[in-house]
């Protein structure tokens, strides 16, 4: 059976002194490598993220490489419905990586807070999304863990935050067992298979499936030899309705190979779920499923 590791964290009060002449506001959290912090930009003048190592990774140069590696996903990316980056510095005594505070609750929290969404609130938000997703596959980046936890609804409008485990098409993992958060792993993830878009897509319907019940669609279990990941061997036990629940099925789909094409083609499939009278968030003439 495999130790488990206590990881030490960082202890600073409001106003401490941080990196890059940011100033502690509050803890936002962590993962197993690295933890988050709000924190104030006197530069920009307003609340920005910081990611550090814990404090006993510092000097660890697989920690130092997963944040260099999270800078070069995210440098090159801008979309309203993606996290800003603003700075990194990977080889600094203590690094760290700066990106936009996105206002607003998470997706996971809102719905922990005020329930499900109503069905036409649900293709929205999955035609947000989905046009994310569009520009970062585009962008040659898959993001692997997406998650109502990692989407900040700002104005009500979905921004994908937390590129930690992104990688590009086809790119495997370098070290460690399968990465990402059970509920919502595809079963390619689960087997720790190279990165590929259809991953994401995978999560969408994970997503859309939560947003539209407020339960998992999934429920993975933790074992004495591992994890048990029930999506490995078909679809979840309820079926959502109509259009949506079609191809909220079809995201779902254990084989990748019968999930929809790209993300595009989700577009196309949400555009045509939309209720009669509901508007996408783009005018009527455009070609949502054009790659161009």
């Amino acid at each position: 059976m495999t130790a488990v590791v206590e990881r030490t964290t960082w202890a600073y009060r409001p106003g401490a002194p941080l990196v890059a002449e940011l100033r502690a506001w509050a803890s936002l959290g962590g993962g197993r490598r690295c933890e988050t912090w709000l924190a104030w930009s006197p530069a920009r003048w307003c609340p920005v993220v910081v990611k550090l190592p814990r404090p006993d990774l510092v000097g660890d140069v697989s920690t130092r490489a997963d944040l260099l590696h999270e800078a070069e996903m995210m440098a090159a990316l801008s979309h309203p419905g993606v996290q800003r980056f603003y700075e990194a510095d990977p080889d600094a005594d203590l690094p760290y990586l700066i990106s936009e505070y996105v206002e607003g609750p998470s997706l996971s929290d809102s719905l922990a807070r005020y329930g499900p969404l109503p069905g036409d609130e649900v293709v929205l938000l999955g035609l947000q999304i989905a046009a994310a997703l569009r520009y970062l596959h585009g962008a040659g980046v898959v993001h692997l863990d997406l998650k109502p936890g990692n989407v900040c609804l700002r104005d009500g409008r979905p921004v994908v935050i937390d590129f930690g485990i992104a990688r590009r098409p086809g790119e495997r993992r370098r070290h460690g067992a399968p990465t990402g958060s059970p509920p919502y792993m595809a079963p390619e993830q689960c087997r720790d298979e190279p990165a590929s878009p259809a991953t994401d897509l995978f999560a969408l319907g994970a997503v859309l499936f939560e947003a539209a019940t407020g339960e998992h669609a999934f429920h993975p279990r933790r074992a004495a030899d591992g994890w048990s990941y029930p999506q490995l061997t078909g679809a979840p036990a309820d079926r959502l309705p109509g259009p949506l629940g079609e191809l909220v099925e079809r995201l779902l789909d254990p084989d990748p190979a019968r999930r929809p094409a790209d993300a595009a083609a989700v577009l196309r499939s949400l555009t045509e779920a939309l209720p009669a009278g509901v508007e996408p968030p783009w005018p009527e003439w455009v070609d949502s499923g054009n790659s161009q």
